[in-house]
């Protein structure tokens, strides 16, 4: 899904996560912070294969630029506004 920008894999995700935090956020939403972690690493590989100023680096960039983006559009992702940014 590459051909995508951010925001529209933002939107394509948003009902599944948004689902995540409805059902399990009501038993115990301190380990969903184990799942959005690595939903954000998942992110960063996405970044990586993207954008071709990534591919050959180390994957801590790629999650950089996650991690500057998300200070800048911090509703960009449905578990960004929990607090679970990068």
């Amino acid at each position: 899904m590459v051909h995508l920008r951010l925001s529209d894999f933002a939107g394509i995700i948003a009902e599944k996560v948004r689902g995540w935090i409805n059902y399990y956020g009501k038993v115990r939403m301190s380990e969903l912070h184990y799942v959005f972690r690595f939903l954000n690493m998942r992110l960063a590989k996405w970044v990586r294969n993207k954008y071709r100023r990534f591919r050959r680096k180390y994957r801590f960039f790629a999650y950089k630029w996650l991690q500057e983006t998300a200070k800048h559009y911090p509703n960009l992702f449905v578990h960004w506004r929990y607090g679970f940014t990068p």
